[in-house]
């Protein structure tokens, strides 16, 4: 059995209160809006026996102008009314917000993440080398570390050929490395769409509000700068560390 409702709708939406006709509300006969208020299903009401929505009461307002005259909200406002127009399953105002700047970005954004799924793990990662206050600004770096490679000099050779002789000479490998000492130094970073993945995580944590700037770096090591190339059997051979990371300075 079908609730009959009245032609003149009052309703409460997230605390904020409208009155509406009925038409308006069904005007996009696809949308969940319409089939709430269809008579097919029971919609709870407040004590003052207005229709009760648990929403964004703002945002409805920009939906109820769409619905009655075709309106677009302000762009400041497209973000937010794009969720709620997707909420209520108002597709044709979705679409028309798709196209603003915010929303697009948002979309943009998401399916990024969706593609890159680890993105919020090194978020997550880098928020949790933080220290519960920030005072001035923290860094924090996001390291891979390729290990030991070499260089000849007619061009790379593969990382394997680096010589024993180097990696059995603790001496030879110590240097003030990327690494250094940092305690915030967190792994893995891996190489695959370096600055895609780099731009998102920032973008990640500055939606969370932190003020985030990002700088990459290499080990700056190498036996071309103040030490000397080791010999292999065959040739002479430059070393040099394979570390190389993002560093996060956030405020």
């Amino acid at each position: 059995m079908e609730n009959q409702l009245p032609k003149v709708v009052p309703l409460n939406v997230g605390g904020r209160h409208f009155s509406t006709f009925l038409s308006t509300l069904v005007r996009d006969e696809g949308s969940m809006l319409a089939a709430m208020f269809s008579g097919r299903h029971q919609v709870e009401r407040d004590k003052d026996g207005c229709y009760f929505i648990d929403r964004d009461g703002r945002a409805f307002a920009h939906i109820l102008e769409f619905l009655r005259h075709a309106k677009l909200p302000p762009p400041n406002y497209a973000r937010e009314v794009y969720i709620e127009a997707q909420y209520f399953g108002l597709q044709v105002l979705a679409d028309k917000l798709a196209q603003f700047k915010d929303v697009r970005e948002e979309i943009a954004f998401k399916e990024q993440l969706f593609k890159s799924q680890d993105i919020e793990m090194l978020a997550e990662r880098v928020l949790m080398a933080l220290p519960a206050v920030i005072t001035g600004t923290t860094k924090v770096a996001l390291l891979m570390d390729s290990g030991w490679k070499a260089r000849s000099k007619i061009g790379d050779v593969a990382p394997d050929i680096v010589p024993a002789r180097f990696l059995e000479n603790e001496s030879w490998q110590t240097h003030e490395c990327l690494q250094g000492d940092n305690k915030d130094c967190i792994e893995p970073l891996c190489s695959d769409d370096l600055g895609v993945r780099v731009a998102l995580v920032q973008q990640y944590l500055q939606k969370r509000g932190y003020e985030v700037s990002t700088e990459l770096e290499t080990c700056k090591f190498s036996l071309e700068q103040g030490k000397k190339s080791v010999w292999s059997d065959l040739m002479t051979l430059d070393v040099y560390c394979g570390v190389y990371g993002v560093i996060f300075t956030i405020g």
